[in-house]
């Protein structure tokens, strides 16, 4: 058997207080003394738990506030003095009715001179009207006269277009025949000539070429090229004549004459090739003018033909247009001043008509009243809103939540709502819009007036909700296990930032650590190194 702890410091403590009584009792003789009870084991004061398994959920519930969906703020557009309110809170409104208005009696005169500015610019615009009459029938007569002209020049007219063309061509085609014999008897010519300027040249290249042969023999054997002569010696036997200096002179001067004669006679020729290859252009390009032209006048025919105009009917056309453009200038222009005097007027009116209603709130659409703080005679800064219009059947709840909470919600989410009125009905609600950046209220760039959390109510559980007047809890849960250890947190304890917890196992008790998971105020759970079962003794 072991003792516990306390034990080993106890017997002695006890043992020693029986000595002393029996001494006393020896010494003093006094009463019997009373006997000390024993301190009650710890182990029986120290509360226990166990690790049971079941669901665990961690939720955030706020406070929230019935609003109108459809909520419109007012206000004034400029700084003021309340003139009068024609409204009260509760009241029922319709689009457009004006709730209260500002001081305002400089604008309302200058609404009313824009007034009537615009009925004296329309009566001047319908006075320009009635005058336009005889400048339209101005144009209409010329827009008559050139559609005249232009039926002139079309086919079957007077000045028929088509039938001049034609005689344009047949001219065309004459000249052009014409002109190209003229041309071919020329290049004709021109190749003849170059023929015999080429055959002078042959001749000059042989006579070149002999009297060249010729001073040669006679510079080698001096004698004459062809002659011959009886030789002394023998007179049957002929030899070559021998030449005098004088004849060996005429011989070289013979060379140089058809030198000159070879050179003339190929100038001659360039210019016969140069005179022939310009009688072929000037037949190359009097064909080409002559066939343009006979082409010009084809293609006149041609888009005569084809529909298309020649120069004096596009003339033609464009007068008529011109004239129908005058025709249109005559029914507007007219007016463009009167018109635009209107206009100006009327900007002119809508400008006033601004500013007399900026000094103005109306109803935005039909509704209630929810709210308005005007006076009369009281002042009032532009852009501060003083009153709001809601349709009141259509609510939602609103809440205002931190940015802790909201880092936890996701815009869709489903939530429970339980009325202050009513804790024992659930109603299902969803989480419609949270404030940027958290959700689509706004762009987090501009700052929202609106900064609440918006609950949808999909069914209201035949639940009367008035906006403004109720108030609800509404439950969010955020993470949820439906088979998890749990513990309570007062079996838990915490040393050095980890939690552990003490184990009973038979006798012995034992030292745990744990990791834990979802924490309420109620249940924790436990993740890691306990199981279920397991007995924990409390601190």
């Amino acid at each position: 058997m072991s003792w516990p702890r306390w034990a080993h410091y106890w017997f002695p403590v006890v043992a020693l207080t029986f000595s002393l009584t029996a001494c006393g009792t020896q010494a003093a003789q006094v009463e019997p003394p009373t006997p000390t009870p024993l301190p009650p084991d710890p182990a029986l004061e120290r509360p226990t738990y166990t690790v049971t398994r079941g669901a665990i959920e961690r939720a955030l519930e706020v406070t929230a506030r019935a609003t109108p969906i459809d909520l419109e703020r007012l206000a004034f557009r400029i700084d003021g003095r309340v003139e009068k309110v024609f409204f009260k809170r509760g009241d029922t409104v319709k689009a457009g009715e004006v709730l209260a208005e500002l001081q305002q009696t400089e604008t309302l005169d200058d609404l009313r001179r824009a007034q009537d500015d615009l009925i004296q610019a329309k009566r001047d615009l319908e006075d320009a009207r009635k005058a336009q009459g005889k400048a339209i029938r101005e144009r209409e007569l010329d827009v008559k006269q050139a559609q005249e002209g232009l039926a002139r020049l079309l086919p079957g007219g007077e000045s028929d277009v088509l039938r001049d063309a034609q005689d344009k061509l047949e001219e065309a085609q004459r000249e052009a025949r014409t002109a190209q014999n003229d041309l071919s008897w020329a290049k004709t010519g021109a190749e003849d000539a170059l023929v015999a300027k080429a055959e002078a040249v042959q001749d000059a290249q042989k006579a070149y070429s002999k009297a060249a042969w010729d001073v040669d023999w006679v510079a080698k054997y001096g004698t004459h090229p062809t002659e011959r002569v009886p030789s002394p010696n023998n007179p049957d036997v002929l030899i070559p004549r021998k030449l005098t200096d004088e004849e060996k002179e005429q011989f070289k001067e013979a060379l140089v004459q058809a030198e000159r004669a070879l050179r003339s006679a190929e100038r001659s020729l360039e210019d016969g090739q140069r005179a022939l290859d310009k009688a072929r252009e000037d037949e190359v390009v009097g064909n080409n003018k002559s066939n343009e032209k006979v082409a010009e006048a084809q293609k006149a025919i041609d888009k005569l033909l084809q529909g298309k105009d020649s120069k004096e009917i596009a003339d033609a056309r464009r007068a008529v247009e011109t004239a129908n453009l005058a025709l249109e200038e005559a029914k507007t222009k007219t007016l463009n001043a009167e018109t635009r005097a209107v206009e100006n007027a009327q900007r002119t009116l809508d400008r006033a008509q601004r500013k007399v209603d900026d000094a103005r709130i109306a109803a935005p659409r039909d509704g209630t009243i929810t709210a308005i703080t005007l006076e009369e005679g009281a002042t009032v800064a532009a852009f501060e809103p003083v009153a709001e219009v809601a349709d009141a059947t259509k609510v939602e709840f609103a809440a205002t939540l931190n940015g802790e909470q909201m880092r936890q919600l996701v815009e869709g989410q489903v939530a429970e709502l339980r009325l202050l009125t009513r804790p024992d009905v659930a109603i299902p609600v969803v989480i419609r819009r949270m404030p940027a950046p958290y959700g689509s209220g706004g762009s987090g760039v501009v700052q929202d007036r609106d900064q609440t959390t918006r609950f949808e109510i999909p069914d209201f559980q035949g639940q009367e909700i008035k906006a403004g007047a109720t108030l609800g809890k509404i439950r969010i849960v955020l993470e949820r296990k439906p088979s998890a250890l749990l513990l309570p947190p007062e079996a838990i304890r915490t040393f050095e930032g980890r939690k552990f917890v003490i184990v009973r196992d038979g006798e012995r008790e034992r030292r745990v650590t744990i990791r834990v998971g979802i924490t309420t105020e109620q249940q924790i759970e436990i993740l890691e190194g306990l199981k279920a079962g397991d007995l924990v003794v409390g601190p």
